[in-house]
């Protein structure tokens, strides 16, 4: 080797070095603005927000919380750089911010055109990971990282600041989406945003949701008409190691506490009867997906009353069964899932087991009478929240209606002896915003139904829909309680209770973040999915109003003109 290439080889060598100790000091790579007040001489705060590029531009995403008078530039080094014609210091104070400008950057030796954007006054979520990296937490759901939470809300004031348990990635279909959604756990329990204490939370991507706010719909609706424990939710700018990550719904997990479905906790009851942790016992029963077959923990102890409460949920595919610790295929190859208890004993498992099979006996039977029982289906679950549940995927024409995220609750008997069909879960794909071509007829076009007329597979919507008394049911909800729900979405009414908005509200909401997060993540058409939905914000909602005020003369005909 010569010494000009050993000298080359020894160059790359620092280099590669030096990039591996900038890659330990954010500072020393990057530029940062905060918008939170800090007093001089203070370390960079947890909102410090990177500048990123997109394409062939730079941006400075910042959240819409917070005012831009407190604006401090960070960045590493002893050294000034030049922004916006003045000479700052890292830490300094920075005038004459404002979005929607583009600011003059010197920085290690190099201009570039900064294009400052603010969010909407939402809240903003800025969580710091153990590693620094998403790269671990985005490639597997199996993976936890501990991390720190700093969350604001639209007024810039501290709501939650302090430790993560952990992070993980979450979804099924949506865990492969480019914009990834999150569960976080606190380490204490707080009350978010005003959504009710708890540890753990979620954070919806809503990557196929071009107009951002088909979930916080659906949630409005679930609310409005009574279905019990729909979960809270607020539009969030989402921060991740400093870096803008897009608008996001946080929201409440589908679980079992005080103030989410709030029955009795009969996994902690089984904890106190039994002397180990219940995740040391071992597993048993079918580990396949067995019609008739369940899988459960073989735990020694049972609670006195095993009668409640469980939360499952149901999948129509058989390979879901294995998602779960237990659960239980039924007679028609339909899996419940038991989210709570995750641990179950066998005989917790068999109950919860007959009484959906029981339902599904029941449902199929053409007097809706299960044979082995002689109970009605109505006597295994609540009528009205099966009408309310099924309005709700058939009305927002829901992908996963029929298929998936369908929950089921079942109190202890001492509160009640049947189970609840909720609570409302899952609504990005909706109203229209994806359909393949096999079903084009159905999902996209606003007129028609979806959910009540498939049963070649087995499904339960559209078993239940056939028996007269529930179609009876659903006319009489409709006009008592979803008619006038839609008609406060399309701005013609308001809810006197405040609670539900019209579609126009939500989206001035998010309207600034939605900005952002377009151009951090483009609309794409993808090959798989023929709904066209438009290529701007303004057009998705106008799209979304379209289908709706079309939806709802569609189900006025056919359910406001029943007798």
């Amino acid at each position: 080797m010569t010494r000009l290439a050993a000298a080359a080889v020894l160059a790359a060598c620092l280099l590669l070095a030096a990039l591996g100790a900038a890659a330990d000091e954010p500072l020393a790579r990057t530029f940062y603005v905060s918008l939170s007040a800090q007093e001089d001489g203070q370390e960079m705060p947890a909102d410090a927000v990177m500048w990123q590029r997109v394409g062939s531009k730079y941006y400075m995403f910042l959240p819409g919380a917070g005012g831009l008078d407190e604006a401090r530039v960070w960045f590493g080094g002893d050294g000034t750089v030049e922004f916006g014609g003045q000479t700052l210091h890292s830490g300094d104070r920075t005038e004459g911010l404002s979005a929607g400008t583009t600011v003059r950057l010197r920085y290690l030796g190099r201009s570039y055109q900064l294009n400052v954007m603010r969010g909407s006054p939402l809240g903003a979520a800025f969580i710091r990971t153990e590693t620094g990296s998403m790269d671990k937490i985005e490639q597997s759901k199996d993976y936890k990282e501990a991390g720190e939470l700093l969350l604001l809300d639209g007024g810039g004031n501290t709501v939650f600041d302090g430790a993560l348990e952990h992070i993980k990635l979450r979804g099924h279909t949506s865990a492969k989406f480019e914009k990834k959604g999150f569960t976080i756990k606190l380490d204490r329990k707080t009350d978010l945003l005003g959504m009710g204490k708890a540890k753990k939370w979620v954070l919806t991507s809503n990557a196929r949701d071009h107009a951002l706010i088909r979930n916080q719909i659906c949630y409005g609706l679930a609310e409005y008409v009574g279905l019990r424990f729909t979960p809270a939710s607020r539009p969030v700018d989402l921060y991740l190691n400093h870096q803008y990550n897009g608008t996001y719904l946080l929201h409440e997990k589908a679980e079992i506490g005080e103030n989410r479905v709030d029955i009795r906790d009969l996994e902690a009851e089984t904890e106190r009867v039994n002397a180990e942790p219940l995740d040391t016992y071992p597993l048993s029963g079918s580990q396949k997906s067995v019609r008739g077959e369940y899988k459960y923990v073989d735990i020694p102890n049972d609670p006195a009353d095993i009668t409640g409460g469980y939360l499952v949920e149901y999948e129509s595919a058989e390979s879901r069964y294995a998602d779960a610790v237990s659960a239980y295929t039924t007679d028609r190859g339909k899996v419940i899932n038991l989210k709570e208890p995750e641990y179950a004993t066998e005989a917790q498992v068999a109950y919860i087991a007959r009484l959906m099979q029981g339902f599904e006996n029941a449902i199929f039977a053409p007097d809706g009478v299960d044979p082995d029982t002689g109970r009605h289906y109505s006597e295994f679950v609540d009528k009205d929240s099966l009408v309310l549940k099924y309005m709700l995927e058939e009305i927002s024409k829901n992908l996963d209606g029929n298929k998936s995220s369908q929950f089921f609750f079942k109190p202890a008997d001492s509160e009640s002896t049947v189970a609840f069909a909720g609570p409302a879960w899952d609504y990005d794909s909706t109203f229209g915003d994806y359909g393949r071509q096999r079903d084009s007829k159905g999902l996209v076009n606003p007129r028609g139904f979806y959910h009540n007329t498939v049963d070649r597979l087995g499904y339960w919507w559209p078993q239940l829909y056939a028996h007269q008394d529930y179609y009876d049911a659903v006319c009489a909800m409709w006009q008592q309680r979803y008619a006038p729900a839609l008609r406060v979405l399309l701005g013609q009414e308001e809810d006197p209770a405040g609670g539900l908005k019209s579609i126009a509200q939500y989206a001035a909401e998010v309207e600034q973040s939605a900005a952002m997060n377009f151009i951090l993540w483009p609309m794409k058409q993808s090959r798989e999915n023929i709904a066209s939905t438009g290529k701007t914000f303004k057009a998705n909602i106008d799209y979304l109003t379209n289908y709706i005020t079309e939806r709802y003369a569609f189900l006025d005909s056919e359910w406001g003109a029943a007798e």
